[in-house]
């Protein structure tokens, strides 16, 4: 599914970031960034970044950089959303062409 490299929650825990999100993310095993306290992450998808924030109410949204696919998912578990910002980053839509450094 996605494109990063591994250990990005355990640099995250090294700097005392710990949430759900964060958790999630080592548990994956992916590098991402984590800003705002662990609660916005940003991560490189095979094909574009992807953005998983936590609701304040609970639950995350999640969306990625494709112009096809910018529209925001609710979903109630951390890991949830990566995974699914990750295969929407993923996917190979007709005419699109742009890819990550």
């Amino acid at each position: 599914m996605g494109g990063c490299a591994p250990c990005g929650g355990a640099e995250a825990a090294r700097k005392g970031t710990v949430t759900p999100l964060a958790d999630a993310l080592r548990d994956l095993g992916l590098n991402g960034d984590l800003s705002h306290g662990g609660r916005w992450l940003t991560l490189w998808g095979d094909r574009f970044r992807v953005f998983v924030v936590a609701s304040p109410q609970g639950g995350y949204f999640t969306w990625c950089d494709d112009p096809g696919e910018r529209t925001v998912i609710f979903l109630r578990d951390p890991r949830a959303a990566i995974e699914h910002g990750l295969g929407r980053a993923a996917e190979r839509r007709p005419g699109t062409t742009t890819t990550h450094p």
